[in-house]
């Protein structure tokens, strides 16, 4: 991940890290995944620790974000559902 930025980390009282990405957690490590991490913004580039910890940075589509055909949505394309006239009941 190059570039990586709008990462920071906090650390707790109880050992554990917090990975935040643009001030939304994104990551929380406990135990010996916490102390890997530590080391590794210790011995290099701490944007680039956070990135490779959280492993998505944000920057991938999300479901149903991609080019579709315009008979097609996120749902699929409607054919479960047709659409049911409804008739007022007479009193």
């Amino acid at each position: 991940m190059a570039n990586a930025e709008g990462f920071d980390y906090r650390t707790r009282s109880n050992g554990e890290v917090a990975i935040f990405h643009h001030g939304k957690m994104s990551k929380l490590m406990r135990d010996d995944e916490a102390k890997a991490f530590l080391k590794a913004v210790e011995d290099g580039d701490a944007q680039q620790a956070m990135a490779d910890a959280v492993g998505n940075d944000g920057q991938n589509a999300r479901p149903g974000g991609g080019p579709q055909s315009p008979d097609q949505s996120m749902h699929g394309n409607g054919s479960a559902h047709t659409p049911t006239e409804f008739r007022r009941k007479s009193i």
